[in-house]
């Protein structure tokens, strides 16, 4: 009975990882990771607008003050500085003018600091890319709005063009609201006449804060972390006075003429899919290469 036993779980492992490597084409980390998020419950903050306020208020006092730091242990040589009242991070700064260089904004829904995975990334990414990578712990809703945050990124981001040989050495990187984060600030340079990064990567990013599409819907039971009524919620603090649907919280609705070049990821069972698309085609008829 225990060999019939130890058969039968066997090919049920096989099966099931069959079923992720080749019918859903991805790796058996990402599709673990994805369970892990859906057991969590985390989604309900992003859900249901009463559990995003409950989730800003639990947050508050923790982004009210100066950023306590993490425990993420660096492979790549790091410097942790205060710049214009907010903690950077410079992870692999070879004080080189011609090093490659990622101003990376990090996801969290505009209210939570940066987590181990974002560490982790912009760690690997250093490795990687041999890039110097410099992630700013931006002001948080409640306590400011996008403003605040746009103005950090545009003093560190002219320190920068001082310290390239070539501002197309510059990427402008971000993930999920951090993903908002650059493509607006890039939009912003271009309107404030500043010299234009090499590239803008975006992963998975917000670029429709009113959440409106019509085929967003579909995605709701599929995505294991994003919502909208809660998300919606989130991203009117961080608009403040401003409408939604202005490009400085909406990057889609800016103008995508005259940026860095744009790379866009993002994953097919997401809530911010049919946005992605949205601007993926909207870049491939302007003759962008995504």
């Amino acid at each position: 009975m225990r060999k019939k036993w130890s058969t039968l779980a066997f090919g049920f492992l096989v099966a099931a990882y069959a079923h992720i490597r080749i019918k859903e084409k991805r790796s058996v980390k990402s599709y673990m990771l994805e369970q892990g998020i859906r057991l969590s419950r985390a989604k309900r903050r992003f859900m249901y607008k009463e559990e995003a306020m409950k989730a800003l208020e639990k947050m508050a006092p923790q982004t009210a003050g100066e950023y306590e730091g993490t425990h993420y242990q660096f492979k790549m040589p790091v410097k942790v500085d205060k710049h214009y009242g907010s903690t950077v991070y410079t992870v692999n700064d070879k004080q080189d003018k011609h090093q490659r260089v990622v101003l990376y904004a990090h996801g969290g829904a505009w209210f939570q600091d940066p987590l181990k995975i974002h560490f982790e990334f912009i760690d690997e990414l250093a490795e990687t890319l041999n890039a110097k990578v410099i992630m700013p712990v931006y002001p948080k809703i409640p306590h400011q709005d996008y403003q605040a945050t746009y103005v950090l990124f545009e003093k560190l981001y002219h320190d920068l063009l001082n310290q390239v040989a070539d501002s197309k050495q510059i990427v402008v990187m971000g993930d999920s609201a951090g993903g908002q984060i650059a493509l607006s600030f890039a939009q912003l340079l271009k309107e404030k006449h500043i010299v234009q990064p090499g590239h803008i990567v975006l992963i998975s990013p917000v670029l429709d804060a009113t959440m409106q599409h019509p085929e967003i819907p579909d995605y709701l039971k599929k995505d294991p972390m994003v919502g909208v009524n809660g998300s919606v919620f989130l991203a009117e603090q961080w608009a403040g006075d401003t409408p939604l649907d202005n490009y400085k919280v909406s990057p889609i609705n800016g103008d995508l003429d005259g940026l860095g070049r744009i790379t866009l990821t993002v994953g097919t069972k997401e809530v911010l899919y049919p946005d992605a698309l949205n601007l993926s085609q909207l870049l491939s008829a302007k003759r962008y290469r995504t």
